[in-house]
């Protein structure tokens, strides 16, 4: 099967690229560091499957953002998500928006393996502990579209503060005031929010606002 895969780390492309080579089912038709390059690549060299690294640079566009546009454009590529940060509500919004499986990036070569041909199967693949956090989450969020927004903030444990310094930036407050606000330093409610951006798989400000509006 053909593969392709998206990490802005050269190290973790190289080390991905020469492990998944060694496997006889798989073909690494294209790593690429930026969305740019990928959308270009598998223009010209299709893939079954794109592992795709969930958090990119700043400069990219934000996990959920991208799945939608390179489904859009590569219907039949199936995308599996392989991360660092694997919290439930970052693992839930990536299977919403189409994702077909996601990994952490401290799992085994040999899970990662298992991981693509499950997807490529056409299979929806999490681990054991993955599936059953967002489960877990999923259920004890409840139906209440209204409070969706409120149910990812907490799903993807953020810390009291740190849903504090979201919820006011959502409404439009600065860091300043925020920090005004709480009696905190702004050195402190930037480094909070920065946490819950990362928690919550978002690289820019216009990722976590599409991100809120999409849940309500």
């Amino acid at each position: 099967m053909r593969i392709a895969l998206l990490d802005d780390h050269a190290v973790v492309r190289h080390g991905l690229v020469s492990h998944l080579g060694a496997e006889p089912a798989i073909e690494v038709v294209g790593a690429y560091g930026s969305s740019r390059e990928l959308i270009r690549g598998m223009t010209q060299a299709p893939a079954d499957v794109l592992l795709l690294d969930f958090s990119l640079d700043q400069d990219e566009m934000d996990g959920v953002s991208l799945i939608r546009a390179l489904q859009a454009r590569f219907p039949h590529c199936r995308i599996l998500v392989l991360s660092a940060h694997h919290e439930a509500a970052t693992v839930s919004l990536a299977l919403r928006v189409g994702a077909r499986g996601f990994i952490g990036k401290g799992e085994d070569m040999a899970d990662l393996v298992k991981a693509i041909l499950a997807v490529a199967a056409g299979a929806v693949y999490l681990s054991a502990d993955m599936a059953y956090q967002v489960v877990d989450a999923t259920t004890s969020g409840g139906n209440n579209h209204g409070a969706a927004g409120a149910d990812v903030l907490r799903q993807a444990w953020l810390s009291v503060r740190e849903q504090e310094v979201i919820r006011c930036y959502l409404t439009g407050m600065s860091i300043t005031e925020i920090a005004s606000k709480f009696n905190r330093s702004v050195k402190t409610i930037s480094s909070q929010k920065a946490t819950a951006f990362r928690k919550l798989g978002v690289t820019s400000n216009n990722g976590l606002f599409k991100i809120m509006s999409k849940l309500g």
